[in-house]
């Protein structure tokens, strides 16, 4: 402030006026409403809770169980299908070979051409795991076991190794006209399974591909659920 005789000159640049104090008020309700807008959650619907529940249930298979019931490309898709989902939850795969002895033979008897075919089947998973970047022994094992009966040798190891899933790959046994016929053994884990099963089935056409129609004509679907 500046005195000249008796004349007073304000020189304080700080103007408060009514105009000003409206866009600054605006001005901060409309900064508030933002971040509010940013930070609220979302109201939680049923539809909501159903999801939520969905993924979380899925997330928690981490223990996965596959048995290898023939040579397919529905076997390869089952056991790649299976090292991806234990990569992305830290879980471990075991990959199944069964071999069923015959009542006629002791339990532990030499089958060497079933064991030989088994051997090559988890050579071929081993194969599948690694390309989808899964090493033995650190997130998928591998083993052979005998058994008088496939399905029931299944069941019993799930239930003894705690898994969360089992994932079989479907080849049908016969077809009559637009009928299938479930394996003996699929029909039996999932009337019996102890956790859910997941089947991976290529459908009626693959009966038709291989009479000659081109492999691409082939259908593929996947049938799940859980079986107590």
């Amino acid at each position: 402030m500046l005195i000249f005789g008796a004349t007073t000159v304000n020189t304080n640049p700080l103007q408060i006026t009514v105009i000003g104090v409206v866009i600054a008020v605006v001005f901060l309700a409309s900064i508030v409403g933002v971040l509010g807008w940013m930070l609220r959650l979302p109201k939680e619907t049923e539809r909501t809770r159903t999801a939520t529940k969905a993924v979380r249930s899925v997330n928690k298979l981490t223990r996965i169980l596959v048995p290898l019931l023939n040579r397919s490309e529905a076997t390869d898709r089952i056991v790649a299908l299976a090292t991806q989902m234990v990569l992305q939850r830290n879980g471990h795969v075991d990959v199944l070979a069964v071999i069923e002895v015959p009542f006629t033979l002791p339990l532990d008897a030499h089958v060497e051409e079933d064991e030989k075919l088994a051997l090559e089947a988890l050579d071929r998973a081993k194969s599948v795991a690694a390309r989808c970047g899964v090493r033995n022994g650190t997130r998928i094992t591998k083993r052979i076991l005998k058994a008088r009966n496939a399905g029931t040798a299944i069941v019993r190891e799930a239930e003894e190794q705690a898994v969360d899933l089992i994932l079989m790959a479907n080849t049908p046994v016969r077809v009559r006209g637009n009928m299938q016929q479930v394996p003996p053994v699929v029909e039996y884990v999932m009337k019996n399974a102890p956790c859910e099963v997941l089947v991976l089935s290529q459908g009626h056409l693959t009966a038709i591909a291989n009479r000659g129609v081109p492999e691409s004509t082939e259908g593929k679907t996947i049938a799940a659920g859980t079986l107590t």
